[in-house]
């Protein structure tokens, strides 16, 4: 009688350390029905954040599939020295047409944005219907091309190209007011390029160009009264609204420099006055 009473407290015991210890548990938990279970906490995966890539090219943007005879190449990376390089190659041969350097605003191993216009026209005797624009770095260690960025575009002779100027604080983080920067447009073909230009700029930046630092200090509103051009003198007469409300020496030396920036790209206009309905003196003051 002991013994089998000492047999039944063995079991008893090894059971309970069964249970305790989890035997026991994974055997009763498992004879429970799904419902009569709770459901495990599910941990969550976050993506880290894709690294920034080491030369981002912003303009002629990557969904553009056509330039003019006049673009701008402007981005952000970093480079050896603060620069990196850009190449333009025929893109039915792979020709090379232009080959040079950008440099990066800010300090080596820094990243900065970079900026550069183009004038097809007058960089090549002979304009290809389409080019690939790349830009790279050459490496340190062997030459070869790294971090590029490729892009194949028509480029379209049948369309006025003209350059429109204006602020960015990205490319000027000094803000030194009188410093402007082109974007590109494409207008109908006209003899009246200077008018075309300016009438862009008018427009002031799309919202893409907003989006990549670029602003306008004209009023919006303003428009062309004439352009006049005598030997390499532009006259441009504009309306009242270009300097209502406008103060401060520094805005009024920025669009002084962006309508003058607008108008000097072209190599026949050495100097530009700036009137309003006729007049020129005491216009956009301080």
């Amino acid at each position: 009688m002991k013994s089998f009473i000492t047999v039944v407290i063995l079991v008893i015991l090894i059971s309970l350390a069964a249970f305790v210890f989890g035997w026991g548990r994974d055997i009763f938990f498992a004879s429970k029905t799904p419902s009569q279970t709770s459901t495990p906490t599910q941990s969550l995966t976050v993506s880290p954040t894709p690294p920034q890539k080491e030369i981002e090219l912003y303009l002629p943007a990557p969904t553009d599939k056509k330039v003019g005879t006049k673009f701008v190449i402007y981005g952000k990376g970093r480079g050896f020295e603060s620069q990196i390089n850009y190449r333009i190659s025929d893109a039915k041969d792979g020709r090379e047409l232009l080959l040079g350097n950008l440099m990066i605003n800010a300090e080596m191993g820094k990243f900065g944005y970079f900026y550069k216009e183009i004038d097809l026209k007058k960089e090549l005797k002979t304009l290809p219907t389409a080019i690939i624009l790349s830009v790279f770095e050459f490496s340190a260690k062997d030459g070869s091309e790294i971090n590029k960025t490729s892009l194949e575009l028509e480029v379209d002779s049948n369309s006025t190209a003209v350059f429109a100027y204006f602020n960015n604080n990205n490319i000027d983080p000094e803000i030194s007011c009188n410093k402007t920067f082109a974007v590109a447009r494409l207008v109908p073909k006209t003899q009246s390029t200077l008018k075309a230009a300016m009438e862009e700029l008018l427009k002031g930046p799309t919202a893409a160009e907003a989006k990549l630092g670029f602003g306008t200090s004209i009023n919006p509103g303003v428009t062309i009264n004439s352009v006049k051009v005598s030997g390499n003198t532009a006259t441009i007469d504009f309306s009242p609204k270009l300097e209502e409300k406008v103060g401060g020496s520094c805005r009024v030396a920025a669009i002084r420099s962006q309508i003058t920036n607008t108008a000097k790209q072209f190599s026949n206009i050495k100097n530009v006055i700036i009137s309003i309905n006729g007049e020129t003196e005491l216009i956009l003051q301080p």
